[in-house]
């Protein structure tokens, strides 16, 4: 495994090998290899294992390993979508060396780094996983640099809102705000989809809306249904810029489904009401980059969290492979 001239980035701490494999299949343990520094790539995975900047305890850092630790048990066919994704070189980059105690010092290193491989490869699909949310605030200034992009916009899956206030220093309650602050992402172009109730005050609703920010809660997913809200939010986000961001914090999901992360609460969004968002977006050519955020692996249980979490990066793939092969296995 060779050690790259990108800045904090390291080798991966976990490397899996699924050691039987069917010979007519692709397990994703062995499709996923680890980057060498040179070779060309469609899609690196990028991972961040963040935690200090959570509000509260969470062991969300483990989240990278929780996911290397399940792909032995998926492969690259999706029966739902007809597509085999084995034809993407998806590489796993390596993890950001994170700061255990100075937060603004990981936001240092989290954006030398991805800003680095942002600007050494200007084609390839990033996928960062994490780690808390108060990395998408370093990991987006990064994007939109290192890519030379004048305007972006971002659809957030979250229960949250993640507009408070940074008195006591960055977290995982600030990102978004702080994004639209330093006018990264200009407000009228961020979609929030699944905002939960009871978890947040009235003034950061009122913030946000007076700042033109457009929210979906739980309930309007519910019954509005995410499709036809999705294609609000692809067309709000894409209205004069120049590429669409995707943050998807876990905790958006009903408890039910997502156990292993910090926040999650009754009520939230269903795994197929994401898995076909997630298609969808993959699949439109707007979409260029994406992040998932807050698995914490010491609360999920029987891996439930990370393979769901598996599944919606797979599925997002799946998306996006049907921009290079519309015409072969894929169905759009």
């Amino acid at each position: 495994m060779t050690t790259t001239n990108i800045p904090f980035l390291r080798p991966p701490e976990l490397v899996r090998r699924s050691s039987w494999e069917d010979p007519h299949e692709t397990r994703v343990a062995n499709w996923i290899r680890p980057w060498d520094g040179e070779e060309a790539f469609d899609v690196g995975l990028l991972m961040i294992p963040i935690a200090r900047g959570a509000i509260k305890h969470v062991a969300a850092h483990l989240g990278p390993n929780a996911l290397r630790m399940v792909w032995p048990f998926f492969t690259t066919y999706s029966i739902d979508y007809d597509i085999d994704i084995a034809p993407l070189r998806v590489r796993d980059l390596g993890d950001v060396a994170i700061s255990l105690l100075d937060v603004p010092e990981a936001h240092r290193a989290i954006e030398e780094a991805a800003g680095a491989l942002f600007r050494m490869n200007r084609d390839f699909f990033p996928v960062t996983i994490g780690g808390e949310h108060s990395l998408a605030h370093p990991l987006l200034r990064a994007f939109k640099a290192g890519r030379g992009y004048e305007q972006i916009g971002l659809i957030q899956f979250d229960a949250h809102m993640d507009f408070q206030t940074a008195e006591h220093g960055p977290h995982n309650g600030t990102p978004i705000r702080t994004i639209l602050e330093e006018g990264i992402v200009a407000p009228r172009n961020l979609v929030q989809i699944g905002i939960a109730g009871f978890v947040q005050a009235e003034w950061h609703t009122r913030w946000g809306r007076d700042q033109g920010v457009t929210i979906f809660t739980a309930r309007d997913v519910a019954t509005r249904g995410m499709g036809p809200l999705l294609e609000e939010a692809i067309a709000i986000a894409g209205e004069g810029t120049e590429a669409i961001y995707v943050t998807f914090d876990i905790d958006c999901f009903d408890q039910a489904f997502a156990p292993g992360t910090g926040a999650s609460l009754p009520g939230g969004i269903t795994p197929w009401q994401a898995y076909d968002a997630l298609f969808q977006l993959g699949a439109h050519p707007s979409v260029q980059g994406f992040d998932l955020v807050e698995v914490d692996p010491s609360r999920d249980a029987g891996d439930i969290t990370a393979r769901l979490a598996t599944k919606l990066m797979l599925t997002l793939l799946a998306g996006y492979a049907t921009r290079s092969f519309p015409n072969g296995t894929g169905r759009t």
